[in-house]
């Protein structure tokens, strides 16, 4: 038999208007960074708990290997810690925590 779906609940930790409002912009962009032309992409996987606030944030794949890519993956996960999440909901409409894994482009423009 093929593995039961995960709950709909446990995955329905979601983006509010507010939080896609909290990602990182070119005035966070770290000036050692851009000195050094640094750009990539940082994957950060975070948990929000039931108030919709973030309780735990880790880096998937850093934006690049250098300490000027890492400052960039700090910034995404001090902006993203700074929104508000709408929760899932469980069956009996309870509001309930989840795991959301973003990706920020970074661009020198």
């Amino acid at each position: 038999a093929p593995p039961a779906p995960p709950p709909a609940a446990q995955a329905a930790a979601l983006f509010s208007a507010d939080a896609r409002k909290c990602a990182p912009t070119a005035e966070d962009y770290p000036p050692a960074a851009q000195r050094a032309e640094a750009t990539g992409s940082s994957v950060i996987r975070f948990s929000v708990d039931a108030a919709g606030k973030m309780t735990g944030a880790e880096v998937v794949r850093s934006a690049g290997a250098s300490r000027e890519h890492r400052l960039l993956d700090r910034v995404a996960i001090t902006k993203f810690g700074e929104c508000k999440f709408t929760p899932g909901r469980d069956a009996n409409g309870q509001p309930v925590g989840g795991t959301v894994t973003v990706e920020y482009v970074w661009k020198l423009n």
